[in-house]
């Protein structure tokens, strides 16, 4: 049976992420932050839709306001009654564990077009290796940033970083609406912001590190291991487990994610579809 969850179904849901505490760190982040009942002004909050398997919850399908869904079963049997809402439902991005997007992506592809293939690892890191700060640059939270040079920086992040359409309205919407926990922080050379990464979203026990930026000039000084060593130090400070996602085909990306002590856990897939 696949039903929509709601308020009710908080104590099954919370002891169901339990169980998955590392595979669903987004599903977990956002219901912490925004609970489980629909609010369509706010893009991290979603309809939750739970499969149950003789009354017990067997997996979850999200489909957050912001165009994305991030699905997450224990089962198998899931897999019919999922595509047959996603079907019904307009969404543009599917994510989440290879193990489970791929039966989906699978079955959806006779039905939807595929416009991009982002094949990622998913990496943890239990033992952080720390970077040195050289005296010339100093890491600054987006608060202590002069405003528009910091809404400049994260643009040109995810226009040239990450091939997003983006402007300066996203651009303050990502560094105001933070959670607690959630840093975005720069690193500074002569007052300029050079680099970037962000804790995207963070529960009881994980914390995920995205957005990580460094701008083209700037390349090859190190600088993003120096952000990425710092939110670990963040984290671990809350007793958190750093995790992040890399592209398979960004191996400068991932060798400064590997010298910083993160190991591969899972792959991870991010699909984007026509709608």
């Amino acid at each position: 049976m696949i039903r929509l969850l709601t308020g009710g179904d908080i104590c099954e849901v919370k002891a169901y992420l339990e169980r998955n505490y590392l595979e669903t760190v987004f599903l977990n982040g956002n219901i912490i932050r925004c609970g489980i009942d629909n609010n369509r002004i706010n893009r991290r909050c979603g309809d939750y839709y739970g499969y149950f398997e003789a009354g017990i919850l067997k997996g979850i399908l999200t489909f957050f306001n912001l165009g994305s869904v991030i699905p997450h079963f224990e089962v198998p049997g899931a897999v019919n009654g999922f595509v047959e809402i996603m079907r019904q439902r307009r969404f543009e991005v599917l994510a989440g564990m290879k193990q489970v997007v791929e039966p989906l992506n699978l079955a959806l592809s006779q039905y939807k077009k595929i416009l991009n293939y982002e094949d990622s690892n998913f990496l943890i890191n239990r033992a952080v290796r720390w970077s040195a700060i050289p005296p010339s640059v100093r890491i600054a939270d987006a608060g202590e940033v002069e405003r528009s040079a910091a809404l400049g920086f994260v643009v040109e992040a995810y226009r040239q970083g990450f091939m997003r359409r983006f402007n300066s309205e996203l651009a303050a919407k990502l560094i105001d609406d933070r959670g607690p926990g959630e840093d975005l922080v720069f690193l500074l050379e002569g007052g300029v912001p050079k680099a970037q990464a962000i804790i995207q979203v963070t529960t009881n026990r994980i914390s995920q590190i995205g957005g990580v930026y460094t701008s083209e000039s700037s390349r090859g000084k190190g600088y993003c291991k120096i952000l990425i060593a710092e939110l670990c130090r963040r984290i671990q400070g809350y007793c958190k487990l750093p995790v992040l996602m890399v592209r398979k085909d960004n191996v400068p990306a991932g060798k400064a994610y590997q010298a910083s002590g993160f190991t591969h856990y899972d792959d991870y897939l991010i699909i984007k579809y026509s709608v």
